[in-house]
């Protein structure tokens, strides 16, 4: 009917299917990742792994704060490590799932107009798809960079 919001490009799809594939997948990966660092740096450096808590250099009176701040730092980046891969593969499926439903409906719509914009539609999805290809790549590289300076810092404590 008129309330449907299954017209809307596959908004159907946006709270369980894209989202929940990605968004889960990636930081299920992520934490898992931390987790082992976690686990590697403690078994590698024993207590002195609480060092990573603290600055080096820092005043010991400012301990109070600096300590569950970089508490709240060091766990957070398994969450922000798989959100930020997880939010890019999102949206770029939701942008190509959006204009091509739309550029279907168009297209079944069987007039002249809806023709014309339907075809727009589809030759649309060629450079976004090329863009998605693009932002996968660099998605990608980000996740292994900030990964090695992880590791790194899990062999070296900071």
């Amino acid at each position: 009917g008129s309330g449907d919001w299954s017209a809307v490009g596959c908004s159907s799809d946006l709270s369980s299917g894209i989202n929940a594939e990605y968004g889960g997948c990636t930081v299920a990966m992520s934490t898992t990742l931390i987790a082992g660092l976690t686990i590697k740096a403690i078994a590698k450096h024993k207590l002195n792994f609480a060092s990573f808590f603290f600055p080096a250099g820092a005043p010991v009176g400012l301990a109070p704060l600096l300590v569950p701040v970089e508490t709240i730092s060091f766990f957070s980046r398994a969450i922000s490590l798989g959100v930020r891969l997880g939010a890019n593969l999102t949206a770029g499926h939701m942008i190509m799932h959006i204009i091509s439903d739309f550029g279907a409906q168009m297209l079944a719509s069987g007039t002249i107009g809806g023709g014309i914009g339907g075809a727009f539609c589809c030759a649309a999805l060629v450079p976004i798809t090329i863009l998605e290809m693009a932002v996968a790549c660099v998605q990608a590289y980000v996740f292994c960079m900030l990964t090695t300076m992880y590791m790194k810092d899990a062999h070296e404590l900071h």
